[in-house]
């Protein structure tokens, strides 16, 4: 049984305490109030789980788990919603802050579509994320539109989305299912965002804000992601192959080393990477590829 017009938000966090603080705060402000907010906590480490005890609203419910990375957390979240009957689940990560009406924007789209895009600004200095891509099935990766389709309109369609704000209606998630654990990082709300543009209009609007919060560090490129993010383009292949049939095997792995080289010319160049960082990166790139290989021929 679901409860119509309700509105479930789920927060996925690991080890941003400070960030997690301001994107719940965000959340309990909105002008249009969610219904529920589940906080799946991902085996933080930095007193993220002593505060999430201070929390007494009782619209919020916490989830504590191993760490299964963004996509198992945000499989367990987005699975409690539905279960829980919720019409529209709101879903995010912890280094979000939605602006207060940011829901009520996005609740104005909900005739057109079944899953909607918030836009992003830069917390540090209200530089808007251009976020506007097409995602090309052939190479497994996107094309960049810098929000030009925003410049003279509110919104847009897109063929893909991100768990960075998504509302996605339980009709679709009914559809598609939960988002795939095994993704771990990078990769699991592409798919998410191209499985639901196969049953509704995926929108993106600059009429629903929310901040994006960024630190230095954030500018350079994480082991964790120099692998998964090569290793995914693999099993997101692998999983969307069957809506997308045909042999795109010489663009896929064209396009596939054309970035790679060029991450590893910026790794090779970069001046904030010391040698022993550089040699640790591009290694992990190496082994993405793969162990991507290895998903893609295991049928």
């Amino acid at each position: 049984m679901s409860f119509p017009d309700s509105v479930c938000t789920v927060v996925v966090t690991y080890n941003r305490l400070e960030f997690l603080k301001e994107c719940i705060q965000g959340i309990l402000d909105q002008t249009s109030p969610v219904d529920k907010i589940v906080i799946v906590n991902n085996g933080s480490t930095d007193g993220t789980d002593a505060y999430l005890k201070t929390l007494q609203q009782p619209q919020i419910e916490i989830i504590t788990q191993e760490n299964l990375g963004g996509a198992g957390g945000f499989h367990t979240g987005i699975k409690r919603a539905y279960e829980l009957g919720y019409e529209w689940i709101w879903v995010m990560d912890d280094d979000v802050e939605p602006f207060k009406d940011c829901l009520g924007n996005l609740l104005q789209y909900k005739d057109l579509s079944k899953c909607i895009q918030p836009l992003r600004i830069f917390s540090d200095n209200n530089e808007v994320f251009k976020w506007e891509h097409y995602f090309d099935h052939r190479t497994c990766m996107p094309i960049l539109h810098h929000n030009i389709s925003l410049e003279n309109k509110d919104f847009c369609y897109v063929n893909t989305a991100c768990f960075e704000g998504m509302l996605i209606h339980r009709d679709i998630v009914e559809k598609i299912g939960f988002p795939k654990k095994e993704y771990f990082i990078a990769g699991d709300d592409t798919e998410y965002g191209i499985l639901a543009n196969l049953y509704t209009n995926v929108l993106y609007t600059k009429t629903a804000i929310m901040y994006r919060k960024r630190v230095v560090v954030s500018y350079k490129i994480r082991p964790l992601q120099a692998y998964y993010e090569y290793r995914n383009l693999f099993l997101l292949r692998k999983n969307i192959k069957p809506y997308f049939p045909g042999n795109f095997s010489s663009i896929f792995y064209k396009n596939l080393y054309k970035d790679c080289f060029s991450k590893i010319k910026i790794i090779l160049k970069g001046k904030e990477y010391p040698f022993s960082e550089k040699k640790l990166l591009i290694s992990k790139m190496i082994k993405g590829i793969l162990d991507g290989k290895k998903i893609y021929k295991n049928k």
